[in-house]
């Protein structure tokens, strides 16, 4: 286990020297986006209002009341997805022409991209998921590494690196009790978690030991905790299937020891839902983090999440959707045993809705069925 430790931290580590220099940004303050442990492709197509849809296996995420709806076998053997800022595309061209061993070309390289916001995300979930005895179930592993950062000092860039690489096991289950219309459920996760956040001079980033020193930056901790969640069905609003929904997640709040801890929150959701034949239409709305127990500010609209989804024929789904303000939009392509999920969605980096946005694009592949 220490050598698999050892393996995945040094590999994910490769990782995030490749997306510092890929990518870096820049601006006057720090970015400031809510922490949140796993967002799916699914979701952020739908501007990530998922609490009261969560019929898949993003229900893990979002809301385990939701797995009550998995009536039959899933698989996911292998589902790598990639994710990453709209900036970060030019300065992956600058950077092939950049020597990044040199201090003065890393330093004019950072430089030009002051004041833009870069992001990178990689991960895997495999899962299995089944009913029993009426109760949906879903339990699998995660791996994620995720880096941001922002250059201040145009004179001398300094980069603001936050890093967080994650990876453990989760299940839940989810059952609808009978004649009520309520659908409960919970989950229970024990991650490990490798994080840092540092600032780094160009000086820094072009010595050649300069991937040892992130390593032994890392900061390193575990946690267990619990998400608990309720979706209810109200059976007299007409034409439309109409759900609401609550979920406190990380119960308690995961103390990662020397990293990054995960806090407790609770989010809100209501959906829609109409099957027309071959087609069907969900709308969903999220308020996130409904006691304000995420500190980084108090903005309402940072909080609100919209978003539709159009099926046609189990194979093909269509998104739209406002995240924090900002228009998403997705795409799955199911051929049974290959998916392909696509959105495009942006997050607020700054400290209100409409100060600064970040445009990214996130890609995943899926095995299994």
């Amino acid at each position: 286990m220490k050598r698999f430790d050892r393996y995945f931290v040094r590999g994910m580590v490769g990782f995030a020297i490749m997306a510092l220099f890929v990518f870096g940004t820049g601006y006057d303050i720090m970015a400031k986006q809510y922490p949140r442990l796993y967002r799916g492709v699914r979701p952020l197509g739908m501007g990530d209002a998922f609490t009261a849809v969560a019929d898949d296996e993003n229900a893990l995420f979002y809301n385990p009341a939701g797995l009550s709806k998995i009536s039959s076998f899933q698989l996911g053997i292998l589902n790598p997805l990639i994710e990453v800022s709209e900036k970060s595309i030019d300065l992956v061209q600058d950077t092939q022409d950049a020597d990044l061993d040199d201090t003065g070309e890393v330093a004019d390289l950072l430089e030009e991209y002051v004041g833009e916001h870069q992001h990178a995300r990689i991960g895997l979930f495999p899962h299995v998921g089944f009913n029993v005895a009426g109760a949906g179930v879903i339990i699998g592993g995660i791996g994620q590494g995720r880096v941001d950062a922002d250059i201040r000092n145009p004179v001398w860039p300094e980069a603001h690196v936050d890093m967080i690489l994650d990876y453990g096991a989760l299940g839940g289950f989810g059952l609808e009790l009978p004649l009520t219309g309520l659908h409960a459920g919970a989950s229970l996760k024990f991650l490990q978690r490798e994080s840092l956040s540092q600032i780094y001079t160009a000086t820094d980033i072009a010595d050649p030991d300069f991937g040892d020193r992130l390593e032994d930056d890392l900061y390193s901790g575990s946690g267990f905790s619990a998400d608990l969640g309720v979706i209810y069905e109200l059976g007299f609003v007409p034409v439309f299937d109409t759900n609401v929904a609550l979920v406190v997640q990380n119960i308690p709040e995961m103390d990662m020891g020397d990293a990054k801890d995960v806090k407790t929150q609770a989010n809100l959701g209501l959906s829609i839902e109409k099957s027309f034949s071959a087609f069907g239409l969900v709308g969903a709305l999220d308020y996130k983090d409904l006691t304000g127990a995420i500190e980084e500010d108090d903005d309402i609209s940072k909080r609100i999440h919209l978003g539709a989804e159009l099926r046609f024929l189990k194979f093909l789904a269509v998104r739209a959707g406002l995240n924090q303000g900002y228009l998403s939009a997705g795409a799955t392509l199911d051929l049974w045993v290959l998916r392909f999920d696509f959105a495009t969605y942006s997050e607020e980096v700054g400290a209100y809705a409409g100060q600064r946005e970040d445009r990214r694009y996130v890609a995943q592949i899926t095995l299994g069925w």
